[in-house]
């Protein structure tokens, strides 16, 4: 889901299979990996303007307009004011500009399975925050102030994300530079599942659904500069720690994110 997200091309992997069973996950070493096991997301281009940014796809439109300010550093200057998002004959609009942190820049977008969810991420001065919509009455929720409400602390960023291909469902990843964890919302309910935690992860920089929505993989740095690949299943509720991931591999699994 963070970070910019035109989803899911087609990539030839060297990796393990992932695959599902009634009794949890079995994992075999088939040296390539199929890129059909994981769901298609529907893509948005972006465009620039003077003053906004757009994202489209189908009959989604996402206009952020931004303004520059004044007597502050430059890396600072440009800000959004206010997002407007249309579906078909609905528009939505969410000024920004009273926000206490202000927000500088849309990262990524993606719509859910269904079409009613909106996942907008938005970049900071410092981390990702994800703007979440409701396309059918034009209610939003700042997703990471839900996991504050929920009891969880330093949700300075929310980094990966991506919408389980089943259900409006959102797992991502949260926390500060030195501490990340996996949870996922479930949109229409607005409640959490919170992933057990096999280590302390440092960071975790990419989250993939099965095409089935019954298991959530993802790559998780620890101990420093180390990734490994873990998988969890929506069956189980267990997490489990499939391999370790180099460089090279690594860069293969982030092209499905693409």
């Amino acid at each position: 889901m963070k970070n910019v997200r035109a989803k899911y091309a087609t990539a030839f992997l060297s990796s393990m299979v992932l695959v599902g069973s009634l009794s949890g996950l079995s994992m075999a070493n088939a040296g390539t990996q199929n890129p059909s096991v994981y769901q298609s997301i529907t893509k948005f281009k972006k465009s620039e303007s003077q003053g906004q940014v757009i994202w489209k796809e189908k009959n989604i439109t996402v206009t952020a307009k931004k303004t520059e300010l004044k007597n502050v550093p430059g890396s600072e200057k440009s800000v959004i004011t206010s997002i407007t998002i249309q579906k078909g004959e609905k528009i939505y609009t969410i000024k920004t500009d009273g926000f206490d942190d202000k927000l500088r820049d849309i990262s990524s977008i993606s719509v859910s399975p269904s079409n009613d969810w909106l996942a907008i991420q938005t970049r900071r001065s410092a981390g990702e925050t994800v703007l979440l919509m409701d396309l059918k009455n034009g209610k939003h929720q700042i997703l990471n102030d839900q996991l504050s409400a929920a009891g969880k602390k330093n949700i300075e960023t929310i980094n990966s994300y991506n919408w389980s291909p089943k259900a409006d469902q959102l797992a991502f990843s949260y926390g500060d530079p030195a501490r990340s964890s996996i949870a996922i919302y479930d949109s229409p309910k607005g409640t959490f599942t919170f992933l057990p935690r096999e280590t302390d992860y440092i960071s975790t920089s990419l989250i993939l659904w099965n095409k089935n929505g019954d298991q959530l993989n993802y790559i998780s740095e620890y101990p420093s500069d180390q990734k490994r690949l873990y998988t969890y299943s929506m069956i189980t509720k267990k997490v489990k720690t499939v391999k370790k991931i180099s460089e090279k591999e690594f860069k293969q699994w982030l092209k499905l994110d693409k």
